[in-house]
């Protein structure tokens, strides 16, 4: 079996060479060039390419502009030919007609430099605003510089501002209602996964998020809704430049980071870093019904919320630019700290299975602590052969230490005397190291508009911890060292991945096709034999993308990828911890990976400074991974992961933005679908409902250089395996004000400005029925300011917090 997909991942190599060939020999000449802002010279990326025939002026070819502002488009026939450029917030532009003859291979265009569109009107100055969300081929991207009310925040808070992303109460990060995607920076795996991720980029630092929900055979095959790549700001300007912001708000968190660039000619060098500590707090309601044989308890428990992270970092990096030939090399250390818990009250009422009944009142306290200090390098060289443009050849590396790492859990449970009853401590000592390594090869093809690309990738983790814990003796009125539940484990994970993708552009019809191939080991090894194994697997993971050019204002899109998520070390670990009095979990060292098929289809338009898109896609999970909640004994419940079955979803994203006057900015988007858990835990009907969420943002100047942005946010309900998340909504305000040449900005953002958001959750299950209930502290009113010199950069972000704390109880 082994031998046979190998065998198939090369025929699939070989068919896309044949590929090539076919569509190599249909180009007469080829035309290039490049797209700069006339202000900075920067270039434009992204920008709307079209080729004409300036003899009837019907569209010829479609492109858009790479990140270094070139582009490439193929004349088929003898004639004269011209091209126009447009992007949001610049003028369109469009070139004399240039004569293309059969003697002719390749014509280079003079260098295209676009003006924004700026209007004044008395002592209001608008400047041209980039389009907030840019689809292209295999990616949207999201423009972080609009979003006002995400600054001094992260690149979640950016990120809530998008169609079908939702936070939970604990702050976690869904997207189509599945967690499992995974984070890059500038294109290289994140230090950590999903939501913690995203949560330690500070949204001042960043140019605009990837969201990559049907990645190319390119990216790793990981994560059942895609990537999610963030792309920090870079310096391009000669000699020093640099940022410093600072956030402040009501709830005491604070952030300061900053960023200072050297550039020359032949270097570039950068160090960034940042001291943050952010906290959100909420009030906390739960009804939760325990039933086992012995007895029925009803407990009711209120109190007090509160999460920090704290991140610490500093980060080095170096760019040698040498000939063709660009030399990358990075550090970076820090320390990152999470803390989540609170004080409680219980009042509970218990019914033996006799009848008998009696009540009880306590007090308690609980938190989980995790902290680590890590050191990650990273080196790579990128290499441009002379020739043919676009040949080159990539490599990377990276290696992540985390060391000292701890998760410490805790809780105290009293009676109305201040005795003791109740209470644990868990410690979970580990280190973990992680390294990849990269090789991508890239060659184009004759008619310099397509390319066929290949690489391999090495990745391994190693984690090493072992698991204490210590148990309250009433009888004793101490804590006990509890040796049968001591764990001692070490997790090792390999992949070797191997792919091919093939991409054209043919009369405004672009294709890319690939084919990727992976070999994953697992190991656990574990004091506990029943919690050990190895496993081994050899998958392939095919993608599509299309996309046909209407015309020079829309497009349509389709795209098909095959994706699994695997399970990650806390979803297999077999020992019980305790996260408050109440609530136990325990990871399976059995759940199995998931399998997901996603299909999209989109159209684009886009009418002057006034966009639209849709998105139609449908999802296909198997062996869904989902926490699922069980009594354990007397009033304590235990999550535990399971593949609770296989779930679907299929829906549509809306989003808009149009320009209404000179001064009034609106941008909206919606998202509605169908979701569907065939739920194995469930002998009935399968869960279902229909989620939709809405954003209306409206951005309006009001005078020189101040902006104001208005959000309204709805989040419609949604089930999960054993329950139901309430709809809610909320709206925020965000102003900015731009001093000193627009060098310094400071800006006012208020989250949740009618305290109308709430989070309540009802779970029902086998001997268990809770209903929790949790609402933020708000408004929340965050203060920003940011200092640039040398123009690094004349973007603002605005911060928001997650509003909510308490979900997994």
């Amino acid at each position: 079996m082994f031998r046979t997909k190998l065998y198939l991942l090369f025929v699939g190599v070989v068919a896309m060479l044949n590929v090539q060939d076919m569509f190599s020999q249909t180009t007469l000449c080829n035309l290039s060039g490049k797209v700069v802002d006339n202000a900075d010279n920067q270039p434009v990326e992204y920008a709307n390419v079209i080729l004409y025939n300036a003899t009837d002026t019907t569209p010829a070819g479609y492109t858009v502009t790479d990140a270094s502002g070139a582009f490439a488009l193929e004349c088929k026939t003898a004639g004269k030919y011209y091209v126009s450029v447009s992007y949001i917030g610049y003028k369109s532009f469009k070139t004399k007609p240039v004569a293309v003859t059969a003697a002719q291979k390749s014509i280079t265009l003079p260098e295209i430099r676009m003006e924004e569109e700026n209007a004044e009107l008395s002592e209001v100055v608008v400047v041209g605003r980039k389009r907030q969300i840019v689809y292209k081929l295999d990616r949207q991207v999201i423009e972080a510089a609009g979003y006002l009310s995400a600054a001094g925040g992260t690149a979640v808070d950016i990120l809530t501002q998008t169609p079908s992303i939702r936070v939970d109460a604990e702050g976690e990060v869904s997207f189509r209602g599945s967690s499992g995607f995974k984070v890059y920076i500038d294109g290289k795996p994140g230090t950590l996964d999903g939501t913690a991720a995203l949560e330690q980029i500070p949204a001042g630092q960043i140019e605009n998020i990837e969201i990559l929900t049907t990645p190319s055979a390119r990216n790793d095959a990981d994560g059942a809704v895609g990537i999610i790549n963030i792309n920090t700001k870079k310096s391009n300007i000669e000699g020093w430049s640099g940022m410093v912001n600072t956030m402040g708000s009501s709830v005491l968190s604070r952030n300061l980071d900053f960023l200072l660039a050297l550039k020359k000619p032949d270097f570039r060098w950068q160090l960034s870093g940042e001291a943050s500590r952010r906290f959100v707090l909420s009030d906390f309601d739960q009804t939760k019904t325990v039933t086992t044989p012995e007895m029925t308890t009803i407990d009711h428990s209120t109190g007090d919320r509160t999460r920090h992270t704290a991140v610490y970092y500093l980060r080095s990096q170096f760019d040698w630019l040498r000939d063709n030939t660009t030399w990358t090399a990075a550090l970076t250390g820090g320390y990152r700290d999470r803390w989540r818990g609170g004080e409680l009250h219980y009042e509970d009422s218990y019914t033996t299975a006799e009848g008998e009944r009696s009540t009880g009142s306590f007090n308690g306290k609980d938190f989980v602590h995790l902290y680590e200090y890590n050191l990650r390098g990273d080196a790579g060289v990128e290499h441009n052969f002379t020739g043919r443009k676009g040949h080159k050849l990539t490599s990377s590396v990276y290696a992540l230490y985390e060391g000292d790492a701890m998760e410490n859990f805790q809780t105290d449970l009293w009676d109305m005397q201040g005795a003791q009853v109740q209470g644990h401590r868990a410690w979970e000592f580990e280190y973990r190291f992680e390294a990849q390594v990269n090789a991508d090869y890239v060659y184009p093809l004759e008619n310099e508009t397509g390319k066929f690309e290949t690489g391999y990738q090495l990745f391994t983790y190693t984690e090493d911890g072992d698991y204490t814990i210590d148990m309250f003796n009433p009888e004793q009125s101490r804590f006990e060292r509890r040796d049968d539940l001591y764990n001692k484990y070490a997790f090792h994970r390999y992949i070797h991945a191997l792919y091919a993708m093939f991409s054209d552009t043919y009369s405004g019809f672009s294709y890319q096709l690939g084919l990727r191939g992976e070999y994953n080991f697992r190991q656990l090894e574990n004091n506990l034999e029943w919690a050990a194994f190895n496993r081994h697997i050899l998958d392939f993971f095919p993608s599509v993308h299309l996309s046909y050019a209407l015309n020079d204002k829309s497009q349509l899109r389709a795209s098909y990828t095959r994706r699994i998520t695997q399970p990650e070390l806390f979803y297999v670990e077999p020992y019980v911890v305790y996260v408050d009095y109440n609530t136990a979990q325990q990871g399976n060292p059995y759940i199995q990976p998931e399998y997901t098929n996603s299909v999209e289809l989109g159209y684009n338009l886009s009418l002057g400074n006034n966009t639209f898109s849709t998105t139609l896609f449908h999802r296909a999970r198997k062996d869904k991974i989902e926490r699922v909640r069980v009594p354990y004994h007397t009033s304590v419940t235990k999550d535990s992961m399971a593949n609770v079955g296989n779930d679907y979803s299929t829906g549509l994203e809306i989003a808009t933005s149009l320009q209404l006057s000179r001064l009034w900015y609106l941008d909206a988007n919606t998202s509605v679908y169908h979701y569907r858990i065939k739920n194995i835990f469930k002998v009935d009907d399968d869960e279902k409902s229909i989620n939709y969420q809405l954003a209306i943002n409206n951005n309006i100047d009001l005078a020189k250089n101040t902006r104001m942005r208005f959000e309204a946010y709805y989040v419609g309900p949604m089930v999960s395996t054993q329950g139901r998340v309430n709809g809610y909504y909320y709206c925020n305000l965000a102003v900015r004000q731009q001093l000193l040449n627009r060098r310094l900005t400071a800006g006012l953002s208020v989250q949740d400005i009618f305290s109308t958001a709430e989070y309540i959750q009802s779970r029902k299950g086998t001997g268990l029925e809770s209903l929790s209930k949790i609402y933020p502290r708000t408004p929340l009113l965050t203060l920003t300011l940011s200092y640039t010199f040398n123009n690094f950069s004349r973007k603002q972000k605005t911060e928001k917090d997650d509003m909510f704390e308490g979900t997994n109880r």
